[in-house]
């Protein structure tokens, strides 16, 4: 990745993974731990964010407009979150699963307010 994307990590074009391994001392670890500090918080953001979203599900069992809410709320946010892991040069891997999970936020958002789902909430509600 050094040799591909330098400028990820903040250094010059033309950086090669032999010139980061002569790096010694504070300015190498410090490039590696800004890195790190930066994938954890985007993954605790992304974390946070889905149990948002999983609680908000679990609590939709009533067909509650405010539980639609909390859902698109958090997709949205998750979705933000993606993007921004997408605009980051991240490994393959990740950016599908990103892809997927931008793809999945926005089927969430769509499914929870179609035209049935709220015949649904009102039959319940005037159910009781």
């Amino acid at each position: 990745m050094i040799g591909e994307q330098p400028d990820v990590l903040g250094l010059p074009s033309g950086f090669t993974a032999a010139d980061f391994k002569s790096l010694t001392g504070p300015m190498g670890e410090e490039l590696v731990s800004d890195r790190q500090d930066t994938l954890v918080a985007r993954a605790g953001m992304v974390a946070f964010f889905a149990g948002c979203a999983l609680i908000a599900t679990l609590l939709a069992r009533k067909a509650a407009t405010w539980s639609r809410v909390l859902i698109t709320v958090a997709a949205i946010a998750s979705v933000i979150v993606h993007l921004l892991i997408l605009g980051d040069y991240e490994p393959d891997s990740v950016a599908m699963l990103s892809r997927i999970a931008v793809f999945a936020s926005v089927a969430a958002v769509v499914l929870c307010w179609l035209p049935p789902v709220m015949r649904v909430g009102r039959a319940m509600k005037a159910r009781g």
